[in-house]
């Protein structure tokens, strides 16, 4: 999806080839500061974003007609002149008075192309959710007493078919996998060192990730979550490098078969549009508005370096221990057995701790808003963290779609 349909109306008491000229420039400014399609049309096909451009005051009553056949939220375009952003007030006034939803973009070409970007990125990510397949492999761990999710939620409410695999299915592939030398090689060469990972060890992590890639290509999966401990205790191995390496190939993969930590992954690399990483919450200041977040699966594109090290629970097998870069970062969890319970903040990568008692990849963020929620009204342990900026996008789609 990455076309805007705008309906444009304006008075029949202005002057006809001025207003005309007017609504040319305007759409062609528009057009040219966003990256997308922007096309005018009578009545919305509902193949992509619609808008209605009010060009001049007057026409209240007719973009309220115009606008019954749009889906809500209804964006309002407005620009200086003619009384366009005093018709779009009343209209928008109208319609929430109506319990209806909507907004007014008003201002350069630029900041109206950007929130129509932004509204094209929300319908996308909720197309490309919905009626989508999940894999569940192997079931939950035992110790997540509070991070399963409404079957019946995710079919009748969001279309979502969740495949459930069992773990047997996905060791039996991985002991019949034979994992090039080309791919153990790159594994082990991108590292800075390999440190307690043994060659047959990096062998296994790497069949573990054909195995796991297989049956998302054959089951048609867009995201899934592993009982990936069943691994360690069967395989002596791990699925960090497998779960790593999935999102890197934009498939949204969580850990320890914890559905609500991998909707929140799902729903945050779609909006992001970047891999993500699922991490434990182990160490919160909440004087100095600081944390820690550790875990052994980052994603490679999200580091600058990383040393192959072993399971941090287990000693077996492979861990990954990342250096993710200092910058702007977003926290992120849904909770609740129907997704409807949202904690996300906003924050800064402020370095990286190496500690022997704690996850591989080790990250310490600190932030602007109160930490205390996650010490009173936790909504599990897994959180996202999504590199760069994007609470109001999610906050966005979580009310839109998620949060009623």
């Amino acid at each position: 999806m990455n076309k805007i349909e705008v309906v444009v109306r304006g008075s029949r008491l202005h002057d006809e080839r001025e207003i005309t000229r007017l609504k040319e420039r305007l759409l062609s400014e528009i057009a040219q500061a966003g990256d997308f399609a922007l096309e005018e049309v009578e009545t919305p096909t509902g193949e992509g974003v619609a808008a209605t451009l009010v060009l001049t005051g007057g026409v209240e009553r007719d973009v309220l007609k115009t606008i019954a056949k749009i889906p809500s939220p209804v964006l309002l375009l407005a620009h200086p002149g003619h009384n366009s952003l005093p018709a779009c007030l009343e209209v928008l006034a109208r319609i929430r008075r109506d319990g209806g939803e909507g907004e007014i973009l008003f201002g350069s070409p630029q900041r109206i192309a950007a929130g129509l970007a932004r509204e094209l990125r929300i319908a996308s990510v909720w197309e490309a959710l919905r009626f989508s397949r999940v894999g569940l492999i192997g079931g939950a761990s035992d110790w997540l007493v509070a991070s399963d999710v409404d079957r019946a939620f995710l079919k009748g409410s969001l279309g979502i078919e969740l495949i459930d695999i069992p773990i047997d299915e996905l060791i039996e592939r991985v002991t019949a996998a034979r994992p090039s030398r080309k791919e153990i090689s790159r594994f082990a060469k991108g590292a800075e060192m390999v440190s307690e990972a043994s060659k047959d060890e990096l062998r296994a992590s790497v069949a573990i990730y054909d195995a796991l890639r297989s049956l998302v290509d054959e089951r048609r999966l867009s995201s899934c979550t592993v009982r990936c401990f069943d691994l360690v205790t069967r395989l002596q191995n791990t699925g960090c490098y497998a779960i790593s390496r999935l999102n890197d190939e934009q498939v949204p993969a969580g850990c320890e078969g914890d559905m609500q930590a991998l909707f929140s992954l799902y729903v945050g690399s779609l909006l992001s549009g970047e891999p993500a990483f699922t991490a434990n919450i182990v160490e919160i200041d909440t004087a100095e508005r600081n944390l820690v977040i550790a875990h052994c699966t980052c994603p490679l594109s999200l580091a600058t370096s990383y040393v192959i090290r072993s399971h941090f629970e287990s000693g077996l097998g492979v861990g990954i221990a990342a250096k993710i870069p200092e910058g702007p970062c977003t926290l992120l969890r849904l909770g609740g057995e129907r997704l409807n319970r949202l904690f996300v903040c906003q924050g800064t990568i402020t370095g990286a701790s190496e500690r022997e008692d704690l996850c591989r990849t080790q990250v310490v963020i600190a932030v602007s808003d109160p930490l205390e929620p996650l010490l009173t009204t936790p909504l599990g342990n897994h959180h996202i963290l999504l590199p760069g900026h994007h609470q109001e996008l999610i906050e966005r789609f979580f009310n839109r779609f998620l949060g009623r």
